[in-house]
């Protein structure tokens, strides 16, 4: 196998004071024995392996070299091991004959060394154009593109972090996890220009509207395979196809137009993630949406990484049908953009006494209108167990970093385009502006806890909270 770099050439997007020599160094080596160790399940039925992500994210936001051997060690003890089986060892994957080991995870650790050995030669684009976006690569069942989206996105986010850190061994692992997930040839969204072309807001809105895309009735205990079955049964693949169409992707996609298109897709992410419960109750934050908050952080990076604009627009047109498809599986949960709004834009960590400043001190952090909840919410969030927790974090604080300063109003796509009057495309769009990161983020901690200050840790939620039978029992 081809020893790619496994260093991490790139500073990641948040990159946070507390980072060091020997935090970088404990990173890169954490990484390259996870990659040569360890399979992208830790249990056959498909549960992947956190631990590259876990650590990236908790780097990112300066945790320091102690902490990440921490979270190794914790999470190593759940991984199965490259080859789970000694006869694995015997299974060669090479040219004439990757397409046959497709979607077989006894291949895994044979495809790291065929994906190794193709960035070595290739590059990183080299072997995204020939082995994703090639013709070669989706025809006749190979669906690569796909498999990248496939497993709620995670071959996308293993990627993705690969693209972002500048770590060749993550994108070989990343795509070695895609080559042994199932491919599905669902969506082929067309490239014409629509009629009318719409926001990403709007799109949701007709997606809202179409009664082909009505749920059915709920089932608490339905598997994911069902409801997704039941999603796209009945024309409902097409008609995802067929909205999904109306938001145009352009094979000669502008860099301005790809801004324009990661900032959409971080807000519509958090809207999803934190504004679709119910008036009046306590907030529950969906795990499947919630994929698509962390995974947006990566479209900037792993456009970045893709040269040619064809392919950077295949891979949009790819992600968006699936986020359709999975809140679709949720129940076709509704945007309220009121309720996010009403959270508190102060959030502090569960303390029962606040430190008094000194007299000659300028402002005092007791008081809302003079605190940055924002060092505290980084600084909690690092001691969660669970990876998702500091990976919606990291989300959220980029897009405040980012687009924090949004006035009300102000979103992308907040108003329908094209109307004499001004009409919102969801409920309360008017009123959000660049705080929704800081609300959503104080949720995140209550919702999930404040670990790190003796609060016990709390749950995603696992109900399908788009239907309004799961809000039945309690």
């Amino acid at each position: 196998m081809a020893q790619l770099s496994y260093t991490l050439s790139r500073k990641g997007q948040l990159n946070f004071p507390g980072i060091t020599a020997a935090s970088k160094q404990a990173v890169e080596e954490l990484l390259l024995k996870d990659a040569e160790e360890h399979h992208c399940y830790f249990r056959q039925s498909g549960f992947h392996n956190h631990l590259s992500h876990h650590i990236l994210a908790a780097y990112d936001l300066g945790a320091p070299a102690g902490h990440l051997k921490a979270i190794y060690a914790d999470e190593a003890k759940t991984q199965r091991p490259k080859f789970v089986e000694e006869r694995d060892k015997s299974i060669t994957v090479q040219e004439d004959n990757w397409k046959q080991y497709l979607g077989n995870q006894s291949a895994y650790g044979s495809f790291v060394q065929f994906f190794s050995n193709a960035v070595a030669e290739l590059g990183v684009n080299g072997t995204f154009e020939k082995y994703v976006f090639s013709e070669e690569a989706n025809r006749e069942g190979a669906e690569m593109l796909n498999r990248v989206m496939a497993g709620a996105v995670h071959p996308m986010i293993q990627i993705g972090y690969g693209a972002e850190f500048g770590n060749d061994t993550l994108i070989a692992t990343g795509l070695a996890q895609a080559a042994i997930h199932v491919g599905r040839s669902y969506f082929h969204v067309s490239k014409s220009p629509p009629e009318k072309n719409v926001t990403l807001l709007e799109l949701l809105d007709q997606v809202y509207a179409s009664e082909v895309l009505k749920p059915i009735p709920y089932d608490p205990d339905a598997f994911i395979g069902a409801r997704m079955s039941a999603v796209m049964a009945n024309g409902g693949a097409e008609e995802i196809e067929r909205l999904c169409a109306n938001y145009h992707i352009s094979d000669d996609i502008s860099d301005a137009e790809l801004a324009k298109k990661s900032e959409e897709l971080i807000w519509v992410a958090t809207l999803l993630t934190f504004s679709t419960g119910r008036k009046g109750r306590k907030p529950r934050l969906d795990f499947f949406l919630m994929h698509f908050l962390t995974s947006s952080l990566f479209v900037r990076p792993l456009c970045a990484v893709i040269e040619r604009r064809e392919n950077k627009a295949a891979f949009l047109r790819a992600y968006l049908p699936v986020i359709m498809l999975v809140m679709l599986m949720r129940g076709r949960p509704r945007i309220n953009a009121e309720l996010v709004m009403e959270f508190n834009p102060v959030p502090r960590p569960p303390l029962s006494k606040y430190p008094s400043p000194v007299k000659e001190a300028l402002g005092n952090p007791a008081e809302d209108a003079e605190y940055n909840p924002w060092p505290a919410l980084i600084e909690g969030v690092r001691y969660h167990s669970d990876s998702h927790v500091l990976k919606a974090m990291r989300s959220l604080v980029f897009g405040a970093q980012h687009f924090g300063d949004t006035p009300p109003g102000g979103v992308l796509g907040a108003f329908h385009t094209g109307l004499k009057e001004k009409r919102e495309t969801h409920v309360g769009m008017g009123k959000v502006d660049g705080t929704i990161f800081v609300r959503a983020a104080g949720v995140l901690m209550e919702t999930l806890g404040w670990s790190g200050y003796g609060q016990p840790e709390g749950e995603w939620d696992r109900s399908a909270l788009g239907w309004d039978k799961a809000w039945d029992s309690n």
